[in-house]
């Protein structure tokens, strides 16, 4: 596994090195790596790379606001308008 992060690190440091072709494939070759990473890295591949690499499919992050807390019985709804609660309190 160290060696196809390694391989991915050089190929992003080295832009001049293409990301097909004779090159790569040597570079490839040269770097250690597994049959099928290989093939995976070569074929663009990137659920057989992820897996090789012990990595999730799918990763999905998803946030939910709090809600407010429910009203009690007998208390007033607040208001959006600032008069309206100032006619609310008057009243009382």
């Amino acid at each position: 596994m160290s060696n196809v992060i390694a391989f991915l690190e050089a190929m992003g440091r080295d832009a001049v090195l293409p990301a097909q072709g004779e090159e790569f494939t040597a570079a490839a070759k040269a770097a250690g790596l597994d049959d099928d990473v290989r093939m995976a890295l070569l074929s663009g591949d990137a659920a057989t790379i992820a897996a090789g690499l012990g990595g999730r499919p799918k990763m999905i992050c998803a946030l939910f606001p709090a809600d407010d807390e429910p009203q009690k019985d007998g208390e007033d709804q607040p208001t959006d308008e600032p008069g309206e609660e100032k006619e609310a309190e008057i009243r009382h």
